[in-house]
């Protein structure tokens, strides 16, 4: 039996032949009862037109197809398969189909790893007897290929065929069944079931279609994903190839399965992490079902803009609020009209329009397509990067006018054309964009957008992706952003005290205050030497947090509150402690006053690699919650942008007169701190800065408390 690819290895040479065969096959068996018979007529439907078989031992035909008793009566190894017999008869099928030469098979069943362990151990037989064929599922509605004309889908659907349009992936069964219902002129090239991924997942499918000319874009609806370094890898692919990738993620737990002893740990949960996976990647992430459709519209039909420039037209006051709304809460620019272009649109217009953007363009040429084209290709003239008509329709079949609103539309198109750029037109109540208006902008090569806040993310999604894959591709075509993967870890994880943490921190370039270890009768005479004010911190690994227990002491001025202060500390430690109050201090001079008080951390996980959260510090960390959450490794321009996106930032960046932070100096630490967590013979397991002081521009920064927790060692 040919060996099954462990997961990260990618698609095998012949299981991508066999994926091939399974997508655009030349012949198509179907096996099983009532669900094979459906998956039969609705790849007639569809218009396949290649040989098809039936195989039932008990039925005399599935959809008219005359029924063969065995898979071994078949003619000849059938490219593609839709198997729906009971889970174990699913795995003896799968081993006799592998056997003939079989291409793929979709399998329907259900009874496997979603059930616990029994069908655990009957999916990983079913793994087995796969050998090298491509196989959806098992747990899954299959898949629609609409370019090739293949259904091998258990459910009616209303889809036809097309030339190009964007592929979903989908691990939820319902979902893409749902998909086939959508009124949006989505215009899918193909919809794939995943079911329970055993032995393809979202990252293979998404790999092969990337070299099918007829994918625009690829829609995911993600629960989890099985190999997250390698759908990184396979990311960044689409991007070189400028395929976008629009995620509708669900399922946004806390990571908590794993012990954690800093700050990090408990902000940094799974959909922080899977935000920070997209956003590197350049893939969006949709909060809908329909801003999945809406976006996929948008970058099949309406194109990527250079960027955030927004020329939007409306029909009346009220949309032009509303677009005025929706541009600013996703970021896209409404800049204003030059007096030139005023001038000029106010004689097109009449006297009683108001020129602005949007533009509300008025009676005054409603219905007539000449002067709205006229109209449109002044206000353009003035360079935008996207282009928008805010625009509803009234039913079809209904006896409202429908001329003048058609009219304009389509002389915003012929000025959108002009212009060359990107363009949609977009209602303000999803249904009341009518089929016949959609048709009309998919043959503009426009997008049809359904409701205005949706069609403005879309837009706004576009421009962003545009940007970022501006970035991916500068940098070493996407290289940098490969995940880091940590080594094997070896040894039990321990947590070091802060002053190895901070030896540690010292040694990677980041500066920590002057110290002393010392016994607690050495301390004052170490507060002398380093000079005051000073602080006094017991150091005992078994309190990560000393804070709480009491352990700390700041700002002393003299050799006598140095020692008032330990007989305090051993007062107070000695109720958090179940032994003796170890006899170990540590006198640091004070750091100069902070311009703000940062945190960072870095945290292993054995999905993402690295997860870096950087953000306000202190004691209140997670009550402000202000953080941002990277991964590893990372740039300072990645730095800049999520400080930026920070509450923090205004303070960092002077507020209200103060000085600005050494925003540099903060970077240089971050990345340093990024360093010694990949490079680390160590094993760092997690490593924290709370707080980083932040001095004043071109003074630095002072760690001044540090947490390391490593094992003993890393494998190789």
């Amino acid at each position: 039996m040919t060996p099954v690819p462990s997961p990260g290895t990618g698609l095998s040479a012949e299981r991508r032949r066999n994926l091939g065969r399974l997508f655009a096959p030349r012949h198509v068996a179907f096996i099983g009862g009532g669900e094979a018979a459906e998956a039969a007529r609705q790849c007639q439907k569809i218009g396949f037109s290649g040989p098809m078989w039936a195989v039932n031992p008990k039925r005399p035909d599935l959809a008219g197809l005359p029924c063969l008793a065995s898979v071994e009566d078949l003619p000849e190894a059938p490219d593609a398969v839709f198997l729906a017999v009971p889970a174990p008869l699913t795995v003896r099928t799968l081993a006799t189909l592998a056997r003939r030469g079989a291409g793929g098979v979709v399998c329907y069943a259900a009874g496997f790893k979603e059930i616990g362990a029994e069908g655990g151990a009957l999916e990983q037989a079913l793994i087995e007897a796969a050998g090298s064929m491509a196989v959806i599922g098992p747990n899954c509605y299959g898949l629609l290929n609409y370019v090739k004309g293949v259904a091998l889908w258990p459910y009616g659907q209303p889809g036809h065929r097309v030339e190009r349009g964007p592929a979903v992936i989908t691990q939820s069964g319902m979902f893409a069944i749902n998909l086939t219902f959508s009124e949006r002129s989505a215009a899918f090239s193909h919809i794939v079931s995943s079911g329970n991924q055993s032995v393809l997942g979202i990252e293979d499918y998404i790999e092969f279609l990337l070299d099918d000319p007829a994918v625009s874009a690829v829609g995911l609806h993600i629960e989890m994903l099985r190999d997250i370094p390698r759908f990184a890898r396979v990311a960044l692919q689409a991007a070189a190839k400028g395929i976008p990738i629009v995620a509708f993620k669900t399922g946004a737990s806390e990571i908590g399965a794993r012990l954690t002893i800093s700050h990090t740990g408990s902000l940094a949960g799974s959909d922080d992490a899977y935000n920070a996976l997209f956003h590197r990647l350049g893939i969006t992430r949709v909060a809908t079902p329909a801003q999945l459709l809406e976006t996929l519209k948008m970058f099949t039909h309406g194109g990527i803009p250079a960027g955030r420039r927004l020329g939007a037209f409306t029909c009346s006051g009220g949309d032009a609020e509303m677009v005025a709304d929706w541009a600013e809460h996703y970021g896209l620019l409404l800049p204003q009209p030059s007096e030139h272009t005023r001038q000029r649109l106010a004689a097109q217009l009449g006297s009683f329009a108001t020129v602005s953007n949007p533009l509300d363009y008025n009676t005054a040429i409603w219905g007539h397509e000449d002067r709205v084209e006229a109209a449109h290709s002044t206000f353009l003239e003035d360079g935008y990067d996207a282009t928008v008509l805010i625009q509803d329709f009234p039913p079809l079949g209904s006896d409202i006018d429908r001329i003048s609103n058609t009219a304009d539309t389509r002389g915003f198109f012929a000025a959108a054309s002009k212009a060359k750029l990107p363009a949609a037109v977009c209602s303000t109540i999803p249904e009341c964009l009518t089929q016949d208006i959609r048709d009309l902008a998919l043959s503009k090569k426009a997008a049809p957008l359904q409701g205005i806040q949706d069609g403005l993310f879309a837009i706004a999604a576009a421009a962003t992706y545009g940007a970022r894959l501006k970035l991916l591709r500068a940098a070493d075509g996407g290289d940098l952003y490969r995940l880091a993967q940590p080594r094997p870890s070896v040894g039990q994880p321990r947590t070091l005290d802060e002053w190895e943490s901070k030896t540690l921190v010292r040694e990677a370039g980041i500066p920590v205050p002057t110290g002393r270890l010392c016994r607690a009768a050495e301390a004052p005479d170490a507060g002398t030497a380093i000079g005051f004010p000073v602080a006094v911190k017991l150091i005992s690994a078994s309190l990560p947090h000393k804070t709480e227990a009491g352990a700390v002491r700041l700002g002393l001025a003299s050799a006598v509150a140095v020692r008032e202060a330990v007989d305090a500390i051993r007062s107070s430690v000695q109720k958090f402690l179940k032994g003796p109050v170890p006899d170990s201090f540590l006198v640091e001079r004070m750091a100069p006053k902070p311009v703000a008080e940062m945190m960072v951390g870095i945290r292993r996980d054995e999905g993402f690699g690295y997860i870096l959260v950087l953000g306000a510090g202190g004691v209140g960390v997670e009550v402000s919650r202000d953080v941002a959450t990277l991964l590893l490794p990372l740039t300072k321009p990645d730095l800049l942008e999520a400080i930026a996106r920070l509450r923090v930032s205004r303070i960092l960046e002077g507020y209200r007169g103060a000085p600005a932070a050494d925003i540099d100096g903060l970077c240089d630490a971050v990345l340093k701190l990024a360093g010694l967590a990949l490079t680390s013979d160590r094993g760092i397991l997690e490593i924290e800065l709370n707080p980083i002081m932040v001095l004043a521009r071109g003074q630095g920064v002072v760690a001044v408390d540090a947490l390391v927790r490593s094992s003993d060692g890393t494998a190789g």
